[in-house]
C-alpha cells in the first residue's frame, strides 16, 4: 500500500496569503483526499525536521546560518521571491526531513510515497531561489548515497519551471539521471534542450522545453523521446517532482496541460520502479498555484499509485 504525508506541520512552510506559495495548497489537497474517500487506500506518514547534519549533506554552513539570521531580521532570502518569516528555518527543515522520511519508508517497504509540500527544486547549496529555501531533493539524493549507498538515481520533474537547483548542482554527476519538462522562457530561464550534462555526465540529462500554450498532445509527443531515454538507463531509485503549475489556468505559468500528464507520467515512472527499483519511488508535490489544479493534478498521482500499488 502506498504512503502519503498528511501532517499539518507541512502547512508551516507558507508565505503570506497573497503569496502564491501558501498553506492553502496543503489543506486543499488534504481535504480533497478526504472528500474523495481515498485516505482508506493509503498509509499515513508523519513529517519530521531535518538535522543540521542532514541539511549539510547539500547546503553550506554559511547558508544555513544565513537562513537562521534572516528568520530574526526579516526581509527576503533571495531577490524578492522568497520572504523570510518567523519560523521559516524550522518550517524549511521540516520539508527536508519529511522528504528524507519518505525515502526511508520507500526503501523500507518498497513502495511509493507522496509528500504534497516538497520538491523545492530552485534552491542551491548556498542560496534560496523561487520560493525554495532548502533543496530537499538535493539533500535527498546525497542522503540516498550516504545512508543507503544508492548511486544511480532518476530525477523526473514535470513542474512548469526548470529544476535548476537540482540540474546545475549535479550537472557533472553521471549517476544522477534527469528528465525535466518545463516551459521555455519563464523563471528561472534555464534548461535549454541542448544542455545534457557535462563531462562524464553528458547524455545523462534531458531538458524538454515546452512552448507557451502547449497541449497534452505536445507533452505526450515529447514523452516518446523520454521513453527511449528511460529504456537506456538502469537506476535504483526514483524521485518525481509533480508540480501542478504545468496545468492550464495556473496564475504564473502559460501551459495548457491537463492532469492526464500527471497520471501518465506517474504510470510510466511506477512501471520503471517495479522493473528496476523493487517499486521504490518518492513523489513530491512541487509547485502549482491554482487550488483547483492541485485538486486535479495531485489527485491524479494519488489515484494512479493506489491503482498500481494495490
Amino acid at each position: 500500500m502506498p504512503y502519503v504525508v498528511l501532517d499539518d506541520r507541512l502547512s508551516y512552510y507558507s508565505f503570506s496569503k497573497e503569496h502564491p506559495f501558501n498553506n492553502q495548497r496543503y489543506f486543499v489537497f488534504k481535504d480533497t483526499l478526504e472528500e474523495k474517500g481515498l485516505i482508506k487506500f493509503l498509509k499515513k506518514l508523519n513529517s519530521r525536521k531535518a538535522t543540521l547534519e542532514e541539511l549539510s549533506l547539500f547546503h553550506t554552513d554559511d547558508y544555513i546560518e544565513f537562513v537562521k539570521e534572516k528568520e530574526l531580521k526579516g526581509g527576503f532570502l533571495d531577490y524578492l521571491d522568497t520572504p523570510a518569516f518567523p519560523g521559516i528555518f524550522d518550517a524549511s527543515s521540516t520539508i527536508v526531513g519529511t522528504t528524507l522520511n519518505c525515502i526511508d519508508k520507500a526503501i523500507e517497504e518498497k513502495t511509493a510515497v507522496f509528500s504534497p509540500v516538497g520538491g523545492l527544486h530552485h534552491a542551491y547549496s548556498n542560496r534560496a531561489s523561487g520560493f525554495c529555501v532548502f533543496n530537499d531533493i538535493c539533500v535527498g539524493i546525497n542522503y540516498l548515497r550516504k545512508r543507503y549507498k544508492i548511486k544511480r538515481i532518476l530525477y523526473f520533474d514535470i513542474d512548469a519551471h526548470h529544476g535548476d537547483g537540482v540540474y546545475y548542482s549535479f550537472i557533472e554527476d553521471p549517476d544522477l539521471f534527469i528528465v525535466d519538462f518545463h516551459q521555455k522562457g519563464i523563471f528561472p530561464g534555464t534548461g535549454n534542450y541542448l544542455e545534457k550534462g557535462k563531462g562524464k555526465a553528458y547524455g545523462t540529462k534531458l531538458n524538454i522545453e515546452l512552448k507557451a500554450g502547449c497541449q497534452d498532445s505536445d507533452f505526450f509527443k515529447e514523452q516518446e523521446k523520454v521513453k527511449d531515454f528511460l529504456e537506456k538507463i538502469e537506476i535504483d531509485f526514483i524521485i518525481m517532482q509533480a508540480g501542478c503549475d504545468c496545468l492550464s489556468g495556473d496564475p504564473i505559468t502559460f501551459l495548457n496541460l491537463t492532469e492526464k500528464v500527471h497520471q501518465q507520467t506517474t504510470k510510466i515512472l511506477t512501471e520503471k520502479a517495479f522493473q528496476e527499483t523493487e517499486g521504490k519511488i518518492v513523489i513530491l508535490g512541487g509547485g502549482g498555484y491554482s487550488l483547483s489544479n492541485i485538486k486535479r493534478g495531485w489527485l491524479a498521482v494519488i489515484e494512479e499509485i493506489i491503482k498500481i500499488y494495490d
